[in-house]
């Protein structure tokens, strides 16, 4: 198939432009919509797909996929059998591609404007708990200063979950064993003789690597009881902390606001309190993708208590790579973190912080119990990896298009509902590592 994937200026923000070549040594990290982004590009041009990617870049080609700018999105004319926009579904409006597909990562619609559910044929949600959010109420379009352009009330029909993925593979780092160069002649060790072994844990070591607004006030309330529990553990928490705090210094005072600004006045006053190295905290800004990695994979636990002030996290890609780097995440139930990661992680209520710091010191103190959820949590990501992604992407689109009709530039035809054509939303599990792409897709149509 000839398909366009675009990701526009709205979701770059302080980026500006995406590197490709170089986007695991970027230093400035990368998103999860940005990584996945690029991640579903290059899977669907390895299956052999023709590969046009729109966004804002210095680069024209990387790995087979053309790379446009996204202000030339209009190009893409009904000689492409999809286009698929990254949440921006107004890049949809002038389009001519066969389906017009688009990706929601967010939970909102208030950045769109009014008629925007006129130009997307098919729309893709990265769970089930974000697709009963997403149609349990209505949402907010178009919002202006002191106004509301109106509602959008998404149709069950043209909706289907579709989870986002990561890559286990990357996680599977070695390092040089030093235990060879002193055996004896006849005697092995773990690594049968290859010089290498598994990258060791850092012992004691917790990571947190999401938004600070989504739960790091929580996490450093209880560090000094999980300090006390564990003295030798340590933190380390990336993400761009000091520019999201110095961001409030210029916000006027409204009421939506104040609890993001109190949770950041919060945070800053726990680093400037527990900045000493008794403490075990080092805050290390955004990292690349290959330092990201690497932490992870030195981790015994990633630590969440996600808390969110709005409806924010429908899938988290972050969760998804501490289990594949076997970082025991150690989350709460919040949005729907619950039902994506229960029995793949340890999972807590999120009214319940003692319980969530609890689990933390219990992981960080039992090697046996953190050796049961990494087990559980390796099993889930090698089931959601963008490989499968791209292939679930693809079936969606040709079913689609198969059995709904759809022309060039068309509204969606209301009497061939996605239900039928894809079967109910997916749950987010399966399909199994030993599944098919094949096996899968008959499954869901005969639900």
């Amino acid at each position: 198939m000839k398909i366009a994937i675009a990701y526009g200026k709205f979701c770059l923000t302080f980026r500006g432009s995406l590197p490709f070549a170089a986007h695991r040594q970027d230093p400035r990290g990368l998103t999860g919509s940005e990584y996945g982004f690029i991640r579903i590009a290059q899977e669907l041009a390895a299956l052999g797909h023709d590969v046009t990617a729109y966004t804002v870049s210095d680069e024209t080609e990387f790995e087979g996929i053309k790379i446009r700018s996204v202000n030339d999105f209009g190009e893409v004319d009904a000689s492409f059998d999809a286009a698929v926009a990254i949440n921006e579904m107004e890049l949809l409006r002038d389009c001519k591609a066969k389906l017009r597909v688009c990706e929601h990562f967010l939970n909102s619609f208030d950045y769109a404007k009014l008629g925007f559910e006129q130009h997307v044929d098919l729309w893709l949600s990265p769970s089930q708990g974000h697709l009963d959010m997403i149609l349990g109420m209505s949402h907010e379009v178009e919002i202006a200063p002191g106004k509301v352009g109106g509602y959008f009330k998404a149709d069950p029909a043209n909706w289907t979950v579709i989870p986002l993925g990561c890559d286990p593979e990357r996680y599977d780092l070695t390092e040089e064993c030093p235990i060879c160069e002193d055996l004896e002649y006849g005697q092995t060790c773990s690594c049968k003789g290859t010089g290498r072994r598994p990258l060791s844990k850092a012992p004691g070591r917790v990571v947190y690597c999401s938004s600070p607004d989504r739960g790091l006030h929580w996490l450093l309330q209880e560090w000094p009881a999980i300090k006390r529990a564990v003295p030798h553990a340590t933190l380390k928490i990336f993400y761009r902390l000091q520019p999201w705090i110095d961001g409030f210094a210029d916000v006027a005072y409204t009421p939506p606001i104040e609890m993001l600004r109190s949770r950041a006045v919060y945070i800053q006053e726990c680093l400037l309190r527990m900045s000493g190295p008794e403490w075990g905290i080092t805050v290390c800004d955004s990292v690349s993708r290959e330092q990201i990695e690497r932490e992870m994979c030195e981790a015994e636990v990633l630590a969440y208590p996600c808390d969110t002030v709005r409806w924010s996290e429908g899938f988290s890609c972050t969760i998804l790579e501490g289990c594949a780097a076997r970082a025991c995440p150690v989350i709460t139930d919040c949005d729907a973190l619950g039902g994506i990661y229960v029995g793949s992680a340890s999972v807590c209520d999120r009214h319940d912080i003692a319980g969530w710091r609890d689990s933390v010191i219990e992981h960080l103190s039992n090697e046996v119990q953190r050796g049961k959820t990494n087990f559980c949590a390796r099993a889930f990501a090698e089931r959601h990896t963008w490989r499968l992604h791209a292939e679930r992407l693809v079936a969606a689109i040709e079913k689609t298009q198969g059995r709904a009709g759809h022309h060039a530039g068309s509204a969606p035809r209301q009497n061939a509902s996605l239900k039928s054509v894809l079967g109910p939303a997916s749950p987010i599990r399966g399909p199994e590592a030993s599944e098919s792409l094949e096996q899968w897709t008959a499954a869901r149509n005969a639900r």
